[in-house]
C-alpha cells in the first residue's frame, strides 16, 4: 500500500514494515530481540526458536527489497544482555551476514545500557529522534494529542479487530493520523494495543500478504 507523507512516497509492507524507495532505506519498530529469554530468566516457559523467527523475518524482508540501510525505530531489544545470554552472539552472527548494510536506531524505552552491544553489532545509535526529509522520526509520540508532527514512530503496537459474522480477528496495523503513521510491532513475540480507532487513528491491518483498511 502506498502512502504519502508530508510529500514523501512511503510503501506499507505487509511484512509490517516501511520501505522508502527514494532513499532505499527499511524502517521497522519494536522488533524486542531477547524478549524470550528474559521471560526464562523469570522462570516463564517459552518456546525455542523465537530469535531465530525474528532474524528470519529480517531476512525475509531485506531479500525482497534493494536496501541501502535500514532503521529501526526503537526497542531493537527488551532488555540489555545479561551475562550467560546466547542470544546477542547470535544477533552478531546474524549482523556479519550484512556487513554492507547501515544501521540505524533510534532509542526506544527498551534500549537501555546497549552501547557496548550496538558497537559490537555495528549499529549507530542517533539519539531519541530525527528528521529526515522534514518527517520526525522517533520512537514514541503521545497518541491522544490532537496535533502531531508529520512522521513515523512504533511503541504502541497498534492492533485492529475484525468481524464476519461470529469470527473475529485481532491483526497487527498501522495507524494513520494526519501526516502521522506508527508501525505495528515487528517482533511476533509481542502484545497489541486496542483502541487507537476510538482516538481517531485509522486503522490499516497486516492481514496476510495485504494491507486492509479498517473502518
Amino acid at each position: 500500500m502506498k502512502l504519502r507523507l508530508h510529500g514523501v512516497e512511503l510503501q506499507l509492507l505487509p511484512e509490517r514494515a516501511v520501505w522508502w524507495p527514494a532513499r532505499k532505506l527499511l524502517i521497522v519498530a519494536d522488533v524486542h530481540l531477547g524478549k524470550d529469554q528474559v521471560f526464562r530468566r523469570h522462570g516463564v516457559s517459552i518456546p525455542d526458536g523465537v530469535l531465530h523467527h525474528e532474524l528470519d523475518a529480517l531476512d525475509a524482508l531485506l531479500a525482497n527489497h534493494a536496501a541501502e540501510k535500514l532503521l529501526v525505530l526503537g526497542d531493537w531489544v527488551h532488555a540489555p544482555p545479561a551475562d550467560g545470554d546466547a542470544w546477542p552472539d547470535i544477533v552478531l552472527d546474524w549482523r556479519k551476514r550484512y556487513a554492507q548494510l547501515h544501521i540505524e536506531l533510534v532509542l526506544g524505552n527498551h534500549d537501555r545500557a546497549l552501547s557496548g552491544w550496538l558497537q559490537r553489532w555495528k549499529i549507530a545509535c542517533i539519539g531519541a529522534s530525527f528528521i529526515l526529509d522534514d518527517l520526525m522520526l522517533v520512537h514514541a509520540v503521545d497518541a491522544e494529542k490532537e496535533t502531531l508532527p508529520a512522521g513515523l514512530s512504533g511503541h504502541w503496537h497498534p492492533a485492529a479487530r475484525l468481524r464476519s459474522g461470529r469470527e473475529k480477528l485481532r491483526l497487527p496495523a498501522f495507524a494513520l493520523r494526519g501526516q502521522h503513521l506508527i508501525l505495528p510491532s515487528f517482533g511476533r513475540f509481542t502484545g497489541g494495543m486496542d483502541g487507537l480507532d476510538r482516538q481517531g487513528w485509522q486503522l490499516l491491518a497486516v492481514a496476510g500478504q495485504r494491507i486492509v483498511a479498517v473502518s
